[in-house]
C-alpha cells in the first residue's frame, strides 16, 4: 500500500479529480457542522449552543498561536525549496510547532484560572481546548502538505475519519448528558479527543518520513514567513468570530449568540465550498505563475470567478428554506441574516486572488498588514453596529470588514508587491460582485416567494452545468 505521505511525483493528476476530492474532504470535515446542526441545536438549546460557539472561537485562536502557522509556509516552500528536501523541511518546521505548542500549554496551565475567567469557560473545558487546538493544528498541517502535493484522496480519507469519529463520539456523550455543563462538555470532548488522537498519529507519520528536528536553514526560511501569518490568521479570526465574542459581551445574551452562530454555520457552507475549490486552485495557480503563463491565468481565473459567483447566487436563493427545515423554530430570527453573511463569504473568495499572489511572492508581512487593518475595521464596526442593530449589526459589520479586507489586499498586491506583475484588475471582479449583491437584494424582496427564488436558482444550476460539463469540460 502506498504511503499517503510519500510525495507525489506524478504531475498528470487531473484537476477535476483533485477538485472532486478536495471538495468532498472539506465538506465532510467542516460541513458536517451543517448536517448536524438540527441535532445539536435541539439537544443543546440556544444558550448551550452559544457557549460551544464561544469555545470554538477560542479553539481557533489557540490553534494559530500553538502552531505559529508553520503550515502556512508549505505552499511557498513547494515552489522555492528543492523537491528532495520537502519531507525534511516539513518535519523540521513541525518540530518548531511542537516546541511552541509545549510553551503555550505550559503558560495556559499556569494561568488556567484567570484564563477560565477571561474566556468564561471552566477549567475542564480549558484542558480540552489545549488538546483540541494542538490536534487540529496537526491535522491542518498534514492536510496542507497533502493538498499541495495533490494527494487529495489521502486528505479525503483523513477528513472522513476525523469527522466520523468526532460526530459519533459527541452525539454519544450529549445524548447521555443530564445537565447543561455535561451537555457542553460532551459536545466539546467529542470533537477534542478524535482531533488530538488523529493529529498525533499524523505527526508521527510526518516525523517518520522527514527524520529531521532542528535545522537552522529550514527554520530561517520558515520563521520570516510564518510569524507574520500568526498576526494574519488571528486577524482572520477577529474578522470571522469577533462578532460572536462581541455579541456575547455587548448583549450578555447566550441565546442571541446561539441564533447568530446557527445562521453563521449554515451560511458557512458556501465558504467550505470556496476553501475546497481554493485548495485545488492554489497549486494550479502557482504552477502557472512560476511558468509566467499570464494568458492561461486570465482564462482560468475567469472560469473560477464565474463558477463561484453562480454557486454563491444559487446558494443564497435556496438556503432560506433549507435553514427553516434544519433549524429549530427558536433560531428562526437567524434566517434574515443569511443573505448578508453569504455576501461576506463571497468577499473572502475575492480576497483570495490578491492574497494568493502575495503568498507566491513570500510577502507574508504585507498579508498580515492588510488583514490586521480589516480586523480593526471589524472591531470598531461591531462595537457600534451591534449596539444599534443587534445580530444584524454584527452581520453588517462583518460584511463591511470583508469588503475592506478585499480592497486592502488588492491595493497591496497591485502597488506594493506586484510592481506591474499582479495578474488581476478590479474590473475583473466587479461583474461578479455586482451580481451577488443584486441577488442578495432579490432574496430580501422575494423573502416569502420561495417558488420564484428556487426557479431562478434552478436556472442558474442548469447554466452552470452546461458551462462546466459540456462547454469547458473543466472546472477551471
Amino acid at each position: 500500500m502506498k504511503n499517503p505521505f510519500q510525495l507525489n511525483k506524478n504531475g498528470s493528476a487531473s484537476a477535476n479529480r483533485l477538485a472532486f476530492f478536495n471538495i468532498l474532504g472539506p465538506v465532510i470535515l467542516n460541513g458536517i457542522n451543517f448536517f448536524t446542526i438540527p441535532i445539536f441545536t435541539r439537544l443543546l438549546g440556544a444558550a448551550n449552543f452559544g457557549v460551544v460557539s464561544v469555545y470554538t472561537t477560542w479553539m481557533q485562536v489557540l490553534t494559530i498561536v500553538m502552531g505559529v502557522q508553520t503550515g502556512g509556509t508549505i505552499a511557498t516552500a513547494r515552489v522555492h525549496i528543492s523537491e528532495y528536501e520537502h519531507d525534511r523541511y516539513y518535519s523540521s518546521i513541525l518540530s518548531l510547532s511542537c516546541l511552541t505548542s509545549a510553551a503555550v500549554a505550559a503558560v495556559v496551565a499556569a494561568l488556567i484560572r484567570p484564563i477560565a475567567g477571561l474566556t468564561e469557560l471552566n477549567s475542564r473545558l480549558i484542558v480540552f481546548l489545549l488538546m483540541h487546538s494542538f490536534g487540529a493544528y496537526l491535522i491542518n498541517f498534514a492536510s496542507s502538505k497533502l493538498i499541495q502535493h495533490k494527494q487529495a484522496a489521502a486528505n479525503f480519507v483523513i477528513s472522513v475519519l476525523t469527522s466520523g469519529c468526532s460526530v459519533g463520539l459527541a452525539l454519544w456523550l450529549v445524548t447521555r448528558a443530564q445537565t447543561d455543563e455535561a451537555l457542553q462538555s460532551g459536545r466539546i470532548m467529542g470533537y477534542a479527543l478524535p482531533n488530538f488522537i488523529i493529529g498525533l498519529f499524523l505527526m508521527g507519520m510526518i516525523f517518520a518520513r522527514g527524520k529531521t528536528g532542528f535545522n537552522r536553514q529550514y527554520w530561517r526560511f520558515c520563521l520570516p514567513l510564518c510569524l507574520p501569518l500568526v498576526l494574519h490568521s488571528l486577524s482572520q479570526i477577529a474578522l470571522s468570530h469577533c462578532d460572536i465574542l462581541m455579541l456575547q459581551k455587548l448583549l450578555s445574551d447566550d441565546a442571541a449568540v446561539g441564533v447568530y452562530s446557527a445562521a453563521f454555520n449554515v451560511a458557512h457552507v458556501i465558504n467550505i465550498i470556496y476553501l475546497a475549490l481554493n485548495n485545488t486552485w492554489v497549486p494550479l495557480y502557482y504552477d502557472m505563475a512560476k511558468e509566467e503563463k499570464r494568458e492561461e491565468i486570465r482564462l482560468r481565473s475567469g472560469r473560477y470567478l464565474l463558477l463561484f459567483t453562480v454557486l454563491t447566487m444559487g446558494f443564497m436563493l435556496l438556503v432560506p428554506e433549507v435553514y427553516g427545515v434544519l433549524i429549530d423554530s427558536s433560531y428562526a430570527a437567524g434566517r434574515r441574516l443569511l443573505p448578508v453573511m453569504t455576501v461576506s463569504f463571497y468577499m473572502i473568495f475575492l480576497y483570495s486572488f490578491p492574497v494568493n499572489f502575495e503568498f507566491f511572492h513570500k510577502k507574508s508581512s504585507m498579508i498580515a498588514l492588510g488583514t490586521t487593518c480589516a480586523a480593526v475595521v471589524n472591531v470598531v464596526a461591531n462595537y457600534f453596529l451591534i449596539r444599534a442593530f443587534g445580530e444584524m449589526g454584527a452581520a453588517a459589520a462583518t460584511l463591511l470588514s470583508y469588503a475592506a479586507l478585499f480592497l486592502f489586499h488588492h491595493l497591496i498586491a497591485k502597488r506594493l508587491v506586484g510592481k506591474g506583475e499582479y495578474h488581476y484588475r478590479m474590473r475583473q471582479f466587479l461583474p461578479g460582485l455586482l451580481a451577488v449583491v443584486a441577488c442578495a437584494a432579490l432574496c430580501y424582496a422575494l423573502d416569502g416567494v420561495w417558488i420564484a427564488r428556487w426557479a431562478i436558482g434552478a436556472a442558474l444550476g442548469v447554466f452552470l452545468l452546461y458551462r462546466v460539463v459540456f462547454k469547458q469540460k473543466s472546472i477551471f
